[in-house]
């Protein structure tokens, strides 16, 4: 299945990993399923090869993806001074980069990579790749990180290796990041990873089960809420949104990760091609975009919302208001940019 990087590069890694090294695994801020299943995967991996692992976030991870294996593990950059995350990361020889190759994406925890004369890897399947580190091993065709993750193992000669944890960790990302396989990044190579992945011990059903269908009652109230009072729907557009105010954080009690799934909702309804999640969070307005056909979410993120990612999915922020990021969006839509009367 090795096609993304060369042999050479793997010989590097090898190489690199052939004595126990002080590692430290970063991923983005606001990390997803596979920024997360990929890190501890790796995690996993790494210190069952006798090194010492640190697995940073920049910003708290997902209630909802709270039982995977060795997250407790996960430093929590924001809750620290740089003062101490430098201090703890000071020696270390290798810095992974997992799910992200934009040093921006790592927002106020940057400081980490910059200040870091550690050997960095990238391991990663977003476009435009940023040149910040010594080895990259990253596919933009690949479904999710995990992917990649897991041809970075199969070239090393370890697949056969890899335990039921750190299988249920990858499981996770490819599950998480093509939306439970019906995403269109989903490859036959995709599928022939997940079979793969099963044969390692891993409880498909109990994954699917704990990511999609276990929602405490306030998610389910905070969703109910959303669909009847913060959905607006643009049928001549061919778009629709929500708008989740500062409020409805407090009421609903919502925690990290309590928005997530709330998009595909709106992309469900019929003859919508574009849909967003726009929420008002401390001084920011947070903005998720989902997609279908030719519709270019990432281009729209990264060109107006200091964001980015994949074709159909992809992320951004507003320092505008929230009144004023809707208007922005729905002049944008209006605009006939993205020819949504046209897919």
């Amino acid at each position: 299945m090795l096609d993304c990087f060369s042999m050479y590069d793997i010989s590097i890694l090898k190489e690199k990993l052939t004595n126990p090294k002080r590692i430290a695994v970063i991923m983005h801020t606001n990390p997803d399923g596979d920024a997360l299943g990929t890190g501890l995967a790796l995690t996993l991996f790494l210190k069952g090869q006798g090194h010492y692992v640190n697995i940073i976030s920049p910003t708290e991870y997902p209630t909802f993806l709270s039982w995977l294996p060795e997250i407790k593990s996960v430093i929590i950059a924001e809750n620290h001074t740089q003062e101490a995350l430098l201090e703890q990361l000071g020696n270390v020889d290798l810095l992974f980069c997992v799910d992200f190759s934009s040093a921006n994406r790592l927002r106020a925890a940057e400081f980490i990579l910059k200040q870091s004369n550690a050997f960095k890897v990238v391991i990663d399947h977003h476009t435009e790749p940023e040149d910040f580190a010594d080895l990259f091993f990253w596919d933009p065709k690949a479904a999710a990180s995990a992917e990649v993750l897991f041809q970075v193992f199969e070239a090393l000669g370890e697949k056969e290796k890899l335990t039921p944890a750190i299988a249920t960790c990858l499981y996770t990302g490819l599950v998480t990041d093509t939306n439970s396989f019906k995403n269109p990044n989903t490859t036959a190579k995709t599928h022939r990873i997940a079979a793969d992945l099963m044969d390692s011990g891993l409880n498909a059903f109990e994954i699917q089960r704990l990511i999609y269908d276990n929602k405490s009652l306030n998610r389910l109230n905070f969703f109910s809420f959303a669909i009847s009072q913060r959905l607006v729907v643009l049928p001549e557009l061919h778009a629709a949104y929500f708008v989740i105010q500062k409020e409805d954080y407090k009421r609903y009690e919502l925690q990290c990760g309590d928005t997530e799934g709330l998009a595909d909702y709106a992309l469900s309804l019929e003859g919508t091609l574009l849909a967003a999640v726009l929420k008002e969070k401390d001084d920011n307005v947070y903005l998720s975009l989902r997609s279908v056909a030719d519709v270019p979410a990432n281009l729209i993120a990264k060109k107006y919302f200091n964001g980015g990612g994949h074709k159909n999915a992809a992320g951004g922020f507003s320092k505008l208001s929230l009144t004023e990021t809707v208007d922005q969006l729905e002049k944008l839509l209006k605009s006939g940019l993205f020819n949504l009367n046209h897919q």
